[in-house]
């Protein structure tokens, strides 16, 4: 990807794709970004911008930042693809199951993924009230649900 910050634009739109299936998008970082910690990407007048997770519908790319990326640096975050160990509250999740964003946090949809409201991931491994998840990540934008 060619992009270079300017006053206008802090990061680009392009999204980038690894080898291995994963997809990213560069954002500029609202505040401190923890790694494997799921971000809401959308955009404001520079550009793609993150926000902590919110109980709000709008449509947002799902990022997790691979490492910890400092308040207002330009950070590059999975939004597709296997993502491993990914922050959540504690859950007990079925492969297969949806994760969504509900209420502003990560939930198990307690269904197989079908691409409804708020569903952003498809769990791969199962767990029983564990705070990390295994998902592949789905690389398009999605509507919160509250």
């Amino acid at each position: 990807m060619i992009f270079g910050k300017n006053t206008s634009q802090y990061a680009s739109f392009e999204k980038t794709y690894d080898a291995d299936g994963r997809v990213w998008i560069e954002a500029l970082a609202h505040g401190a970004l923890t790694a494997k910690t799921p971000y809401q990407v959308y955009i404001n007048e520079y550009g793609p911008v993150t926000a902590a997770l919110g109980d709000a519908i709008n449509y947002a790319y799902i990022g997790v930042p691979a490492a910890t990326v400092a308040s207002g640096a330009i950070g590059k975050l999975q939004i597709g693809g296997l993502c491993e160990d990914m922050i959540t509250p504690e859950l007990s999740v079925s492969v297969g199951h949806a994760l969504s964003i509900l209420n502003g946090a990560v939930a198990d949809a307690a269904a197989d993924f079908t691409g409804l409201g708020g569903q952003f991931a498809a769990c791969v491994t199962a767990t029983t009230s564990s705070a990390t998840q295994d998902a592949m990540l789905i690389p398009e934008r999605i509507i919160g649900t509250t």
